[in-house]
């Protein structure tokens, strides 16, 4: 009996849709490639006939000529083969892999082809154990694993400028910012969402707290971005104390990094560092308490699973985030949606308890 004939149609193109799904690794290492050889800066650069750019490239260029036909089948150029072996040119989304590219993703389609490649590998051990993949290979948490890897983590550090580009502009008109004062940047990397919120609100000043592979580049790119006179740049940890008192706490896909006990650490020295009427802002993708088949919905699972393999932390529903503001000894205000399905949560200190004296007696 052939079983295709007893299939429906809707059986057949779910196949299919589930062979493609399967299939998607192919673009994560094309892209990763494109970005690696640079070809979006040759092409850019005039170097546009295929074996031409297999020599600036210093690549195959009969293979050359193959993952060119896999990028333009991805919408990342246009291939016109000819007599001269065939030229491309790029689309708008493959301008994104420029180097100088205003929204530019080289560095990220690097990292997310090659370290983050690396972890998701296994991610069947990350499911059974619920630790993430350094955790359980080598016992490393949190970024310890760029402490000793300087390549690794200016690369981290600029796909995460890019990531952050992305939606720093929507993110620093959030109305839970104040107009004055002085706004903490935790883990902010090299500064970017600082920068620009710093330049939309010039009454203003920052100071930007990361680890030392962090902050290394972070003074030229505040310089580059024109604010560097109004930033202090600290390296240290942030499970221990803060410089203080600040009116903003900005944790910007920080505590998705981390489990429940140290996110609360994370908060409570974020409420410890506050002036009297500051906020933390916490800016997070939301997990929605059901998840169906929708672009939002995925960008925020993939991001929950990156987490589990990668650092061993989760993304968070809003009830999630409740209990750790409340752990930590803060509430939420409000939550405001922004770009790229994250969500801006506004938090205070919660008012201290108030002490009941003795009981009055009548007598």
């Amino acid at each position: 009996m052939n079983t295709q004939t007893l299939a429906t149609a809707e059986q057949r193109a779910a196949a299919r849709q589930l062979v493609e799904l399967i299939g998607g690794n192919w673009a994560t290492q094309a892209i990763g490639v494109a970005a690696r050889l640079g070809l979006a800066d040759h092409v850019a650069s005039g170097v546009t006939q295929v074996d031409a750019l297999a020599r600036a490239c210093a690549c195959d260029a009969s293979a050359l000529h193959r993952l060119l036909r896999g990028l333009a089948a991805l919408g990342v150029l246009r291939l016109d083969d000819d007599d001269d072996g065939g030229r491309c040119s790029l689309t708008p989304t493959g301008e994104l892999l420029r180097r100088d590219a205003v929204l530019g993703l080289n560095a990220h389609a690097q990292w997310w082809s090659q370290q983050a490649w690396a972890v998701w590998s296994d991610l069947m051990g990350s499911v059974r154990t619920g630790q993430s993949t350094r955790q359980r290979e080598r016992g490393q948490k949190g970024f310890d694993h760029l402490d000793a890897d300087a390549e690794s983590a200016h690369l981290f550090h600029r796909s995460m400028v890019e990531l952050t580009r992305l939606v720093a502009v929507d993110l620093a008109r959030s109305p839970a910012l104040p107009d004055a004062g002085v706004v903490i940047d935790l883990g902010g990397g090299h500064g970017e969402l600082l920068a620009e919120v710093l330049r939309a609100r010039p009454g203003l000043r920052g100071v930007l707290f990361d680890l030392d592979h962090a902050v290394d580049g972070a003074q030229a790119h505040l310089r580059e971005a024109g604010v560097a006179e109004r930033v202090t740049v600290t390296s240290g940890d942030f499970f221990a104390a803060l410089p203080r008192p600040v009116d903003v706490v900005l944790l910007k896909s920080v505590l998705h990094d981390w489990n429940d006990g140290d996110a609360v650490r994370i908060l409570q020295r974020a409420r410890d560092a506050l002036a009297p009427d500051g906020r933390v802002l916490v800016i997070e993708r939301l997990m929605p308490d059901r998840v169906e088949d929708l672009p939002a919905h995925r960008t925020t699972t993939r991001s929950d699973l990156n987490m589990l393999v990668g650092l061993g932390g989760r993304e968070r529903t809003a009830e999630d985030y409740d209990a750790l503001l409340s752990s930590a000894g803060l509430s939420r205000r409000r939550t405001l949606a922004a770009a790229a399905a994250f969500s801006v949560i506004e938090a205070v200190a919660q008012a201290p308890a108030r002490r009941q004296g003795p009981p009055c007696i009548k007598v």
